[in-house]
Formats: structure tokens, sequence, C-alpha cells
């Protein structure tokens, strides 16, 4: 088995989790991810009808209470919108699987095309333990700060009601009190979490596609001296090429729908904290969710970036082959090659728009535009 494989197979239960979450699969698998994925869900719609409940019940004023409260009411909403979308498309995930598990199961006789896999494979695996650690360690520490920054300071009351109880009856009770605020940082921390790893499974699946794309542009790198030995080298070109492009119009349909509603929650999401922040500098809740919302459209926009460069390098790396030394009949399929390179490839929101660093700066933008104008608004 080679070291690629083997380095798949110890992420294997992790990204089996990750995909069972992101399609909301509580039929199959193991009984701990069924049962923990079952939990997740359970107390985010227990966390939605809360904050309905609060929203209905509370006059609405511009305060930072109501903020807080339609901020997380928009956090919870996207859980339940991409677990279903992710339900539906059930069989996209699956497919993209099988190939990216295809692809950790190449090996090459050649040992310098050998050696381009497993780099590149490895290493989009050590970039994803990396993203997992470091990804659910901080939502899990927001949540949790969250919980905290909210019972210690008195100006900030609770951020939902919990349906079927009547809370007044137990006002002056010091331990329901705290009860209530506990639940509350439980019901934070929850959020945080299955948001962040919705996230870290499609961060997974977007390096993946990234690694295949540096194997295919070190292969044409690899071109001028490969031709020489294996003449069927450019069909094996042609073949990655293939499958690069049914994985990536894979992620594409998987993210559609989810990226746009992911940008435009981004979007409202630094609205109000900047909002606040102006209002209230001194606030570490509206620096917590600038970075908390920030941070959850910008790593699809950063790999969309990635992905946007890294295709258009694929081009680049052909025009530096001797394509005139090649024989007539190779010359040909050059061609074929070349075409192919040139359209134009990267993650799509809604099947129209470009997600990548662009598309972040210029959501931050009108974030930042708007927000002054709702603090002039508020005067």
């Amino acid at each position: 088995m080679s070291s690629q494989m083997e380095e798949f197979n110890r992420a294997k239960p992790r990204i089996d989790f990750l995909i069972a979450h992101s399609t909301l699969n509580v039929i199959s698998g193991p009984e701990r991810n069924r049962f923990l994925i079952l939990i997740f869900a359970l107390l985010n719609f227990i966390f939605i009808s809360s904050l309905f409940l609060h929203l209905v019940n509370t006059n609405f004023e511009l305060n930072f209470n109501i903020l807080v409260t339609l901020v997380t009411f928009i956090g919870v909403n996207d859980y339940v919108f991409r677990i279903f979308v992710g339900l539906l498309k059930r069989n996209k995930f699956e497919k993209l699987m099988q190939n990216i598990e295809a692809l950790y199961e190449e090996q090459e006789n050649d040992e310098e095309l050998e050696q381009i896999l497993r780099k590149h494979l490895v290493d989009s695996m050590k970039i994803f333990y990396f993203v997992d650690i470091l990804g659910s360690g901080a939502y899990i520490l927001a949540g949790l700060f969250s919980g905290l920054y909210f019972r210690l300071n008195e100006d900030f009351v609770l951020m939902y009601e919990l349906p079927f109880i009547a809370s007044e009856y137990f006002k002056d009770d010091f331990l329901w009190k705290e009860l209530l605020h506990v639940i509350q940082g439980v019901l934070y921390i929850n959020m945080g979490y299955t948001l962040i790893i919705l996230d870290v499974g499609i961060i997974f699946l977007c390096l993946q596609v990234i690694a295949e794309l540096n194997i295919l542009n070190n292969y044409m790198m690899l071109l001028n001296e490969k031709i020489k030995t294996e003449s069927k080298f450019l069909r094996k070109i042609i073949r990655r090429h293939c499958s690069l492009t049914e994985n990536l119009n894979l992620l594409n349909d998987i993210i559609s729908e989810t990226s746009i509603l992911k940008l435009i929650l981004t979007c409202a999401t630094l609205l109000f904290g900047m909002t606040f922040m102006i209002i209230y500098a001194k606030s570490f809740a509206n620096y917590l969710i600038i970075i908390c919302g920030g941070g959850l459209g910008l790593s699809l926009c950063v790999l969309g970036e990635f992905i946007r460069v890294k295709t258009e390098k694929l081009s680049d790396a052909l025009y530096l082959t001797n394509w005139y030394e090649l024989s007539l009949k190779d010359q040909k399929t050059f061609l074929i090659v070349l075409g192919m390179t040139q359209r134009h490839y990267g993650l799509k929101s809604a099947g129209m728009y470009d997600v990548n660093l662009y598309t972040f700066l210029q959501i931050f933008k009108i974030a930042f535009s708007y927000s002054a104008v709702l603090y002039s608004l508020s005067k």
C-alpha cells in the first residue's frame, strides 16, 4: 500500500464523519457518528425555535441583544439550509469521495511521477489535519467565550427563550438563571462547532481538487522529458485532466446553492458586526462576530482563489513545452490538451458568480459602506 493511501485510511473515519454530517446521513455508518449527528441536529433545531420565540416576543429595538439574536438566528438557519441541500446532493458527495479515494489508490510505475503523486496528496492531508484542528478548536472556544461573556456582562440578557416553558415563574430562582446561561453556552458551542465542520468537509474536498491540479501541472512540466520515453504520456495527461474537470464540476454542483447563501450571510454578519463595532468599540463580542462571520466566508473564497490561479497556470505550463519537436500525431493530441486547459475553471456560486478573494473583498467593502449608513440612521 502506498504512503498516500495509508495517510488517507488514517484520516478516513474523520472524513466519513464530516461527509455524513454534511449530508445528514443517520441511516448508515458507525453508530457513534449517527448518534452525534442526531444530537447536533436536535440541539440546533431547539436553538432555532428558541431564537425565533425570543425575536417574536421582544419589542424590536436596534440594540446589541437583538443584533446577536439575529446573527445567531442567521447562523443556525445557514446550518439547516446546508444540511438540507447536502441531503439532496448525497449522491454527488459519494461520487466525489469515490473519485478522491481512487486518486489515492493510483500508483505510477515511474518513480518521479509516483513521487509527485505522493507529495501533493500527503501535503493536502497535512493541511486538512491542520485546518480541522484549528477550525474546530477556534469555533468551540468562540462559542464558549460567547456564553461566558454574555453571562458575566450584566447589560446582556438571554438571547433565547425555551419553548413550552414559562420562564417568568422561575425568574427569581438563582439556579434556574444559571442553568439558562449554561444551556445558552452549550447551544452556542454546538452551533459554532456544527457550522465549522460543515466548512471543514468542503475544505477537504477543495484541497483534493487543488492537489489534483498540482499533480496535473507537474505532469505537464515533465512533458518534454517523459514524451521521449513514454509514447502515451499525453494520453495520461488527458485522462488526468478529464478526471480533474469531473471532480471540479462535482464540487461546484455540491456548493452551488450553499455558497451563494454563505456569501450573503457573511455580508450580513459583517454588516451587523461593523455597525455595532462603531457604536461599542470596546465590546469584545463585536470583534468575535466579525472574525467568526468573516472566517466562514473567507475560507471558501481563499480556496476558490487557489483553484483559479492553479487552473490558469496549466496553459502556461503547456506553452513552455517543446511542442514543435513532437510527432504529427502527438501534436494533434497536444492541441486537444491545449484547448482543454484554456477553458476557464474555478469555484462558482449559484453556477454564475466567481468565488475568490476579489469576491470577498467586494463583500467586505459593501458591509463596511452600509454599516456607516446604519450607524448614521441609528443616531
